[in-house]
């Protein structure tokens, strides 16, 4: 392992979360060289989405933090752009994120976008979320003390393939229950989220999207979902080209004339 690593951390739910707090804590059992930028508020839900219709600010905490009023995205690219310099950074760690990325919501996911935009300047990248306690359970963090360090050394201290990154999540569960780590697939699940409707002070019509309702799906074993809820940590391999080559040449014959 490179001694004193340059580790670039980032989320989406802004500066004062236990999730963030988390993952410093763990990053400096690693190295002292690390550089945090997040979104100075909650910036869940922005994808990978880049601020082009107002300035961007960067406000300096200290010598290792900044806040930024963009989105995640804009996060990634202001701090290598313009605290960096450029300098490549050994790892990007986004996260880690309150509550769940899974399936298709990853498209939603400034957490997982983040880690996106690391992977496509080739930066070893990943994204960090921990499924949130429901009905009054109590909020586990025991399996990201015990396994999440291992994790990030094992992602740096070995070869990724180009174009790719990771998206892990982690069950809301005691680490003595977790059954293992388990490499996935994402799973594919229909939102049923709503929207709200109501009126502001002046009678004018807003609405409010609901997000916490989905489908009923049978989840194939070795998704993502499907080891979460057999209490596994999930680990899905993505890969930053989005481009369909298994079909190619079906789509050649219904639109090339030659």
């Amino acid at each position: 392992m490179k001694k004193n690593p340059l580790i670039f951390i980032t989320n989406d739910d802004g500066p004062y979360t236990k999730g963030l707090d988390k993952l410093i804590s763990i990053v400096r059992e690693i190295t002292n060289n690390y550089l945090i930028v997040v979104p100075k508020e909650n910036r869940s839900g922005y994808g990978h989405s880049i601020t082009i219709t107002k300035p961007i600010r960067l406000n300096k905490v200290n010598s290792n933090m900044y806040l930024c009023d963009g989105t995640p995205t804009d996060c990634v690219m202001l701090g290598l752009y313009t605290i960096l310099k450029n300098k490549k950074p050994d790892l990007l760690i986004s996260g880690i994120n309150m509550g769940e990325n899974l399936a298709n919501d990853i498209t939603y996911s400034g957490t997982v976008c983040a880690a996106l935009e690391g992977a496509l300047r080739n930066i070893k990248s990943i994204a960090l979320s921990k499924i949130l306690p429901k009905d009054n359970l109590i909020d586990d963090w025991s399996s990201i003390d015990i396994y999440l360090k291992n994790i990030i050394l094992n992602i740096f201290n070995n070869k990724i393939n180009s174009k790719h990154f990771f998206n892990i999540n982690f069950p809301n569960i005691n680490y003595k229950n977790i059954v293992d780590i388990k490499i996935t697939t994402l799973s594919t699940r229909k939102p049923m989220g709503k929207f709200i409707s109501r009126k502001d002070a002046k009678n004018i019509p807003y609405f409010w999207l609901t997000t916490d309702r989905y489908s009923p799906n049978i989840h194939k074993k070795d998704s993502d979902i499907w080891a979460i809820e057999n209490k596994y940590i999930s680990i899905s391999p993505l890969n930053t080209t989005m481009a369909e080559i298994k079909d190619l040449k079906f789509y050649k014959a219904k639109f090339e004339k030659n």
